[in-house]
């Protein structure tokens, strides 16, 4: 019985497909980081103005 159930186990698992195997891992690794770069560009670009809005 112990050797049916691992074997299933496994069979399952080499069924299912494997997420870094795939370029979908990649391509929400790269979608998150240009999201997470444009909004820091823009927090700096508004510090910058809100301190020259400061200066005058």
């Amino acid at each position: 019985m112990k050797y049916f159930i691992l074997n299933q186990v496994q069979q399952h698992s080499n069924q299912m497909p494997n997420a870094e195997g795939t370029d979908k891992f990649m391509v929400v690794i790269a979608v998150i980081s240009v999201l997470f770069i444009g909004i820091t560009g823009y927090l700096i670009s508004l510090d910058i103005k809100l301190r020259k809005q400061e200066q005058n």
